[in-house]
């Protein structure tokens, strides 16, 4: 196989992105993955302490860690599962012959094109105790303001909620490119053999839809247990940890307290769960074969 100077030319020019994927995103994660077996504080200015599995062993002595675990469970499920039935909710209605339907769209996407910082700073003014809108509207039905985010029985779901809200949009959007690509004659088929809408919809669409389903679910899945700015401007994690998920754990250890071992364990115990839990979602699903 021989070289020519084009060929020289193209290869010479992803040299850069090579070593700019070589340090920023190989490098960091075997360095961090080495740092898992060290006890590490450079803000105490002790040197690296070889302590193998040690650091895995405090992770389930550790109490905060395992409410941060717990959190972030309750998190990705509740999350992802309301915006799994909204988002499909908006596309059954979205896929029918109604009028603005093209305003209805933009409307429904525009949650989505906000940051979460953004989103996250406009729901706290929403969710205030004495000058929010949602407090205001349970005054005028005679309930009592709620205290949404500095609460403990509230704080998560009201995290939840904003969380919901913002990426609800994204579930509708690869929903709704699912239903346009269903064929019609199954549908055609199904009215003349007398069918209802629910059995259309359970035998027909559902089945159908359900690698795009599987697939957007995935895709949120991996985003919201990586979820951080929007909890981080609302709460902060607490009050206490109430809200306070693994990544900001994570952050807290290896940023605020410098333990740069012991949050490198906690960041990789977040990557091995994950592989694990969609893994098993995936196979559940069955979405292995459909995909092939």
């Amino acid at each position: 196989m021989t070289f020519s100077f084009d060929n020289r030319v193209k290869y010479f020019m992803i040299v850069p992105c090579i070593v700019f994927l070589l340090g920023f995103g190989v490098f960091p994660l075997i360095y961090s993955g080495r740092l898992m077996f060290f006890d590490w504080n450079i803000g105490a200015g002790r040197p690296q302490i070889f302590v193998g599995l040690g650091n895995f062993f405090r992770l389930f002595q550790d109490r905060i860690f395992l409410q941060t675990l717990s959190n972030t469970v309750i998190f990705v499920i509740v999350s992802v599962t309301l915006q799994s039935i909204l988002g499909l909710a908006l596309a059954l209605l979205l896929n029918r012959k109604i009028r603005c339907q093209g305003v209805f769209r933009v409307i429904f996407l525009l949650p989505m094109m906000a940051s979460p910082i953004a989103a996250g700073y406009t729901w706290r003014m929403l969710f205030h105790m004495s000058h929010g809108p949602w407090n205001h509207l349970l005054n005028l039905v005679g309930l009592p303001a709620s205290p949404w985010l500095s609460d403990i029985s509230t704080a998560l779901i009201s995290v939840i909620l904003i969380d919901v809200w913002q990426w609800t949009p994204f579930m509708f959007v690869i929903l709704l490119a699912g239903l346009k690509s269903i064929p019609r004659e199954p549908y055609e088929a199904s009215i003349v053999d007398g069918a209802s809408h629910w059995q259309v919809f359970k035998y027909i669409t559902i089945p159908i839809l359900s690698p795009v389903i599987t697939l957007a679910i995935l895709l949120r899945a991996v985003e919201a247990i990586k979820v951080f700015d929007i909890i981080l401007v609302t709460t902060a994690g607490g009050p206490g940890s109430a809200t306070e998920t693994i990544t900001m754990y994570a952050r807290k250890v290896g940023l605020l307290q410098f333990n740069l071992g012991y949050a490198s364990t906690i960041s990789y115990a977040l990557l091995f769960a994950s592989i694990v839990i969609f893994t098993l979602l995936i196979r559940l699903m069955g979405s292995e074969k459909k995909f092939q």
